[in-house]
């Protein structure tokens, strides 16, 4: 299951979050036991790991974050998981940075270049930015009355402190490289997405292009509309998954990006000319 976050648009009345009219600004994020899940950021995100451990699993490795460091995260999709130390609950704050806010910093004039895969950035905090978290953590005991007009400047403060810091250049560098206007390979983008259940329109947004540009795009490269291409190649696999696996068919289709077992089914049976449970009954005999 993929989940959104923060979600659109998040509840109001969920105090976990801090939410203004049209923005979700943080969130508290409590657990009380160890888990894994696989999550669609939809923001940029800043997360201060307050206590426990916060595990970010990528296909070249696993990244650990601890009390007393920074973690800026680019919008994407990431298996996250939080390790529980001596019977604590696990707790980090999240700070979530839209992308107009991130291109109104005014950015040291370096020379660095950044991979546009890298996604994650962990360095040591700092006594200030520490402070800065500690004062923005009681906003969720006591909320603020005018907190929806103090939370886009604590955002901005925040990013503030990171850029007069010593790791300025590589916060810096993070940054160009999230609000870059260069659009992704759509290529890299769809291959690695392609077994995960989301929308075209998060897909544009992943390769940071419109909805109309990704299609025409895609349409041009592959000859097909992209959730025809998509399906086709979720079916093809979920196929291969029948004959090699003993997987129930609703473990299958979330496995193949379909979180509707009813709709794979059709759409198997309109491909295959019959249904996923049959076709592992024909291949058995």
């Amino acid at each position: 299951m993929l989940h959104r976050f923060p979600p659109a648009p998040a509840d109001a009345t969920d105090a976990s979050f801090l939410t203004g009219r049209d923005e979700t600004f943080a969130k508290l994020k409590i657990e009380s036991k160890t888990g894994k899940r696989t999550v669609l950021m939809t923001c940029h995100t800043l997360i201060f790991v307050l206590r426990g451990e916060k595990l970010l699993h990528f296909p070249e490795g696993t990244v650990k974050a601890s009390p007393g460091e920074v973690i800026l995260l680019r919008k994407g999709i990431y298996v996250m998981a939080e390790y529980i130390r001596d019977g604590l609950d696990f707790e980090a704050l999240m700070i979530f940075l839209p992308g107009r806010l991130l291109s109104s910093m005014t950015l040291p004039d370096i020379k660095r270049n950044t991979n546009p895969e890298d996604r994650c950035l962990v360095f040591p905090s700092t006594t200030m930015v520490d402070s800065f978290k500690d004062g923005c953590r009681k906003y969720f005991d006591q909320r603020p009355s005018q907190f929806e007009l103090l939370m886009p400047l604590k955002q901005q403060e925040i990013l503030l402190l990171l850029l007069s810091g010593i790791h300025s250049e590589k916060v810096a560098s993070f940054i160009r490289s999230a609000i870059s206007e260069e659009q992704t390979d759509i290529d890299f983008i769809v291959n690695s997405y392609l077994l995960q259940p989301v929308t075209i329109a998060e897909l544009a947004a992943l390769a940071n292009c419109s909805l109309a540009k990704f299609k025409r795009d895609f349409r041009q490269r592959y000859r097909c509309s992209p959730r025809g291409w998509i399906n086709e190649r979720r079916l093809a696999h979920a196929h291969m998954l029948l004959q090699n696996t003993t997987k129930p068919v609703g473990e299958i289709a979330l496995d193949c990006g379909f979180e509707n077992p009813s709709y794979f089914i059709r759409l198997f049976k309109k491909e295959y000319g019959h249904t996923p449970a049959a076709a592992r009954a024909k291949i058995a005999i």
